[in-house]
């Protein structure tokens, strides 16, 4: 274990002397209130934080990484913490957890400072793609914050991190892996949750529900038909893993045929024949003229229309009103895949999603693709370096994830098995979580700290063959526990005890 730092104000201030590559400015502080407010208003503030020194520093041209050493419970260890969406911040929200815990920590705000759901700063004032804020968006800024948080961690410490370790959720998975693919050796551990792997198919893939609807139909389909279709696609499947509790173990078994609908009557109307076979193409996915795949869609059991709270998500935690969160197959559009076709892949501001036919769909998909997949796909199935340096990566994935399709994350995986000859669970593990949503929520029992299982898995050699997800009611009482199982394994009730006990479930191969 390194030695304990010197706590001395005069000792975090001087890190900011520090002669770092490419850094433009550098600011370090003590902070010993326990409280940490965020200087952009964006996520919430960090209470009951121990006392640490928190360094800012931009790297030219403006990316923006901080790092939090913690002076008095530091556990020997580093651990970045990734984005959500298209980042442009800091993911306070995330750090102070790690900070609490005992964790250097450190994010970064990939070098744009438009957060959230806008991607304008992806085009500029020309009309072209700014690909120097693309590309330290893309994995620059990752490659930054590892090595000059790192050195930071070092010379505060004077001694090496004992582990180093990523975790994030949706754009912090992208990260995640990103980092695994080209900088190998630098995370002992990587936690990538329902990660963007895919970036340059499925954003272009979240428009097709609006391309179906509006094509096929002149507008979308009213939520209350979709709410119907999702709820009897649950029915019709649900009892296919044995159990009768609202869940799809395995969506990929469930062959409900939305044209048995068709004339049931609804609050919003009669169902159509249109309408069902609308229904059908978006669960299928996008599809070129001829017919042939070009991406998944969502899965049967996954919200389909509008959500009137609203949701949002800063570094991985959803919450209630964010901006922009309508369901792929809502009244707009997911405001993310309607920024990035209109500022990165057409550079057209005035561009209007509703003007997409389907000939256009595939010519803006093939598009993305040559653009961007090698700068941002992430979907490199060579992890060789990775698994020959002795690093670990957790992988997980909602099967009602509305936003990035589950089978995107699955076929990754299987292209890694592929790549590196079968069995790939020595350093890479997947598991599939029946009901949940994205990196949160959903009627599914939700993932247990499968960061813990992660390091478990890096530091005693525990290598996790199930997660516990644990589903709770009012007052957050647990309402039901089960096992997610090891891919390709589902959960199998034994036949005896509740159903709503982890302990009476088995993993197998269906």
């Amino acid at each position: 274990m390194p030695a304990r730092a010197d706590t001395s104000e005069h000792r975090c201030e001087s890190l900011a002397d520090r002669d770092m590559p490419e850094v433009t400015g550098m600011s370090a502080e003590l902070i010993t209130s326990g409280t940490f407010v965020d200087p952009e208003g964006e996520g919430q503030d960090q209470e009951d934080l121990p006392e640490f020194c928190r360094v800012a520093l931009t790297v030219d041209p403006q990316i923006n990484i901080e790092v939090w050493l913690p002076t008095e419970n530091y556990n020997g260890r580093f651990q970045a913490v990734g984005n959500g969406y298209f980042a442009g911040f800091i993911a306070y929200d995330s750090m102070g957890p790690a900070l609490r815990a005992g964790y250097a920590t450190a994010s970064t705000d990939t070098g744009h400072p438009e957060t959230g759901t806008s991607g304008a700063w992806a085009m500029t004032d020309d009309g072209e793609q700014n690909w120097q804020l693309i590309e330290d968006f893309a994995s620059r800024a990752l490659m930054e914050l590892t090595t000059k948080s790192q050195d930071l961690v070092r010379a505060f410490y004077r001694d090496e991190p004992e582990y180093s370790y990523w975790t994030g959720c949706s754009t912090g998975g992208r990260q995640g892996m990103m980092l695994a693919q080209r900088m190998p050796g630098a995370y002992d551990g990587i936690l990538s949750e329902a990660p963007a792997i895919n970036w340059d198919r499925f954003l272009v893939a979240e428009m097709w529900p609006q391309v179906v609807m509006h094509q096929d139909l002149g507008g979308p389909i009213p939520t209350c038909k979709l709410e119907l279709a999702t709820q009897a696609a649950v029915e019709h499947c649900d009892a296919l893993d044995g159990v009768q509790d609202g869940l799809l173990e395995d969506p990929r078994r469930c062959d409900f045929d939305p044209a048995t609908l068709v004339g049931q009557e609804t609050p919003c109307g009669v169902v159509t024949e249109a309408e069902a076979a609308a229904l059908q193409k978006i669960w299928d996915g996008p599809r070129a003229a001829d017919g042939s795949f070009l991406w998944y869609g969502l899965e049967p059991g996954a919200p389909l229309g509008d959500d009137p709270a609203g949701v949002g998500s800063r570094g991985g935690v959803w919450e209630p009103g964010g901006p922009g969160w309508d369901r792929l197959a809502g009244t707009n559009p997911f405001l993310v895949s309607d920024e990035y076709i209109k500022y990165f892949v057409l550079a057209d501001p005035d561009w209007d999603y509703r003007t997409l036919t389907y000939e256009g769909f595939e010519q803006v998909f093939r598009q993305s693709q040559e653009m961007f997949n090698d700068v941002i796909g992430t979907d490199d199935p060579d992890l060789s370096e990775f698994r020959d340096a002795g690093n670990k990566v957790l992988l997980w994935h909602g099967w009602d994830d509305r936003m990035i399709f589950p089978m995107g994350t699955v076929d990754y995986y299987e292209r890694v098995q592929d790549e590196l000859g079968g069995d790939v669970t020595d350093f890479a593990r997947l598991f599939m979580a029946p009901g949940v949503d994205h990196c949160a929520g959903g009627p599914g029992p939700q993932p247990v700290d499968p960061f813990e299982a992660l390091v478990n898995w890096v530091e005693k050699g525990e290598a996790p063959e199930q997660l516990l997800a644990s589903g709770s009611g009012e007052d957050d009482q647990v309402v039901r526990t089960r096992p997610l199982c090891l891919y390709p394994a589902v959960a199998r009730y034994t036949g005896e005890g509740s159903t709503d006990e982890a302990a009476n479930f088995e993993c197998v191969l269906r």
